[in-house]
């Protein structure tokens, strides 16, 4: 047996042997999500009572309306100056307001005994409450700042500090503020806010004082840090855990809203995070209710999000804002379980995946890997000796089983991850392509010509059924090829890391864009035999030496312009979605369990399809353009698998969605150019399965 041939067997063979084992982690996987169905629509506390005061609505009642609709949890902000000023508890002031009140002769009442007293301090707030409410401000503020800066004086508490940190520190809660939520059938959510001067003695305090409270809460922060941040939150972290606390991350796209120091938390409190999505004020008061309402259902659904946190959305004019909301929180419930989820009390995800099981899968995407640099070097005429690719095989396994038994391997599992989303597009559509490598020659210049091809069929009246199938079946071969590369990655990512987007798949532009290079790569290698990589350089040499012709310097910049967008368009940061995309996924997600992705089913699958069947009708110079736009299809199937935060079952059906209509696009596109070819040219034949004849 040729020794090239044995060699691309073994890789193929220990590919196949990844697969298997990719197959059972993606099982766990499976049985994981498809006990993990339950989400909590959390409603802001603060926000909701506002609303029910406005409309003169009891807030209770309201509350009560909306866990019947299927809300079932409550946010409870944290104590601090200004709340208990707005709800009339307790009255403060800084000293320089005092001083300036004073010169003015309007000292409130509460202060003039201050001033009488001679104890006046510059640089501290003053408090001024029922000796209730002073009782559980000295105490919160000293277990905060130290009893070093909280004191009594005058029948007042004063803290040293400045009004604008003093004011805004979260003091903690009641039992009692708990205690009525729990009353009214939800699960209270806690939110907490940092403060910059903590000292660890101080945290250490507020936890304690949190601890009293009981066990099992769901902690989601304020502003734009996490409680602790940033020397102390291992600390919070520690905490947390020994009181059972779960930790919900609010999802970001982008840095500026992502609070800091929330991905060090979320490490440390590993499994005990809880992915939340919520609407900001601002982009409520731009989305309609059914626009906001698929966004929530959409990041429960796509996303493995669990916890919805629901803001009133603004009122309509001569429209209860009480009835809309509440609508609008049982029109959210309903998609829910019209889509298999439920409501209730969301729990962290945990899974674990067995090293051996993920060495397995590793030593299938290197195979992988090295398979793309075989073929790619015969293409180029510097082939791998066999000796190199078992060599670089056995490598990548031991580096894999030495940086997973230290616990260390995460990054590497990206790489490959990467590699292998990379390659296997390529060689998914060069090895369902309906071509042989011919005799040495270009592409251009090898085989019968597009009209001779066309005139010699001219009078077979099967000729569009046959190139009919030879596309689908090049769609349909090169896309379970993709998918198994596709399993490969999804199988070395699944993990809780990457399952919470704590980690994220590697280089998502890259693996767009290096498909469609190796792909035009490879086609353009079936049709010649180089002898040397010096032979193959003097070739492109010589053809980068052709005058430009202003047709071709138009299809070039059609083409960088349509990558530059197809890149730019990559990832969760790029350009936004156009008005016509927007729609297009409407209708399709209406009409389909799953959303197709558009890049798939409208331009990649179609393409494909298209180029099968002018590969089998002797069209050759199309081919290469036509694959190369077809892996853009290819590598969105694995990209789609990459998302380790999107449920398995929902991917699956995603791409069988994309290629079936991806299916029957591409075969409306080719039943138009053949017949349009044929009416100019004559009937195009099929040829075999369009493999060049022997010479």
């Amino acid at each position: 047996m040729n020794p090239s041939a044995t060699m691309r067997r073994t890789l193929t063979i220990i590919a196949g042997l990844g697969l298997l084992a990719a197959l059972v982690i993606l099982a766990i996987r499976w049985t994981v999500e498809s006990g993990y169905r339950t989400v909590s629509i959390v409603l802001d506390g603060p926000d909701w009572e506002a609303m029910a005061a406005r409309e003169g609505e009891d807030p209770d009642t309201v509350l009560r309306a909306a866990a019947a609709r299927g809300a079932t949890a409550v946010a409870v902000y944290e104590w601090t100056l200004v709340r208990l000023a707005e709800q009339g508890r307790v009255a403060y002031a800084s000293s320089e307001e005092i001083q300036s009140q004073a010169q003015a002769g309007v000292v409130p009442p509460a202060f003039r005994r201050l001033l009488a007293s001679g104890e006046f301090r510059s640089r501290a707030v003053y408090a001024a409450a029922a000796p209730e409410w002073l009782g559980w401000l000295e105490a919160a503020f000293s277990d905060f700042l130290g009893p070093q800066r909280v004191r009594r004086v005058a029948g007042l508490l004063e803290i040293t500090g400045l009004r604008d940190d003093v004011e805004e520190i979260g003091l903690g809660y009641l039992g009692q503020d708990l205690r009525r939520i729990q009353s009214l059938g939800y699960v209270p959510v806690l939110r907490l806010r940092n403060y910059a001067g903590l000292t660890k003695n101080g945290l250490q305090r507020k936890l304690a004082r949190l601890a009293q409270l009981g066990q099992g809460y769901i902690v989601v922060f304020e502003l734009t840090e996490v409680l602790g941040y940033d020397r102390l939150v291992k600390d919070t972290a520690d905490a947390f855990k020994a009181a059972r606390y779960s930790y919900g991350r609010i999802e970001v796209f982008s840095e500026r809203r992502r609070q800091r120091g929330d991905g060090r938390l979320a490490a440390q409190m590993r499994p005990d995070v809880i992915r939340l999505f919520s609407l900001t004020p601002e982009e409520l008061q731009v989305l309609r209710g059914g626009d906001a309402r698929d966004k929530f259902v959409r990041a429960a659904r796509e996303r493995n999000i669990r916890l919805l946190y629901v803001r009133p959305l603004p009122a309509g004019a001569g429209v209860s804002a009480s009835e809309a909301n509440l609508a609008f929180v049982g029109a959210i419930a309903a998609d829910l379980r019209r889509f298999g989820l439920q409501t209730g009390h969301a729990e962290p995800l945990e899974i674990a995946v067995p090293r051996l099981l993920r060495l397995a899968v590793a030593a299938g995407a290197v195979a992988i890997m090295v398979l793309g640099l075989v073929m790619l070097g015969d293409t180029i005429g510097a082939p791998v000796p066999a000796s190199w690719a078992y060599g670089l095989t056995a490598a990548g396994v031991v580096l894999t089983a030495g940086l997973l038994f230290v616990g260390q391997a995460v990054m590497w599992r990206k790489l490959l991850a990467l590699g292998t989303a990379s390659v296997t597009a390529a060689i998914a559509i060069v090895g369902a392509l309906p071509l042989d490598s011919p005799r040495r020659g270009s592409l251009v210049a090898f085989g019968r010509t597009e009209s001779s091809a066309l005139s010699e069929g001219s009078e077979s009246k099967g000729a569009l059924p046959q190139l009919l199938w030879s596309g689908v079946r090049t769609l349909w071969v090169a896309s379970a090829a993709s998918v198994a590369g596709a399993l490969l990655v999804a199988a070395l990512l699944t993990s809780w890391d990457f399952m919470m987007s704590a980690q994220v798949f590697l280089g998502v532009k890259i693996a767009h864009l290096i498909p469609v290079v190796l792909v035009a790569s490879l086609v353009w290698g079936l049709y010649r035999t180089p002898q040397s990589w010096r032979e193959t350089a003097q070739e492109l040499w010589a053809w980068s030496a052709h005058p430009l012709l202003l047709r071709y310097a138009i299809a070039a910049i059609i083409v960088g312009f349509a990558g530059i967008v197809l890149l730019a368009r990559s990832g969760n940061f790029g350009l936004p979605v156009l008005a016509v995309e927007e729609r297009l996924r409407t209708i399709t997600e209406d009409l389909l369990v799953a959303r197709p992705r558009i890049k798939e089913y409208l331009i990649g699958h179609p393409a494909l399809l298209l180029a099968g069947a002018v590969a089998a009708a002797g069209w050759r110079r199309w081919v290469l353009p036509l694959a190369a736009i077809g892996a853009i299809g290819q590598a969105g199937i694995i990209n789609s698998f990459s998302h380790i935060h999107t449920p398995l079952l929902y991917t699956v059906l995603r791409t069988i969605s994309a290629l079936a209509l991806g299916t029957v696009l591409g075969a409306i596109a080719t039943w138009i150019v053949v017949t349009a070819a044929t009416r100019v040219l004559g009937r195009p034949a099929p040829s075999g399965t369009g493999r060049r004849p022997s010479s």
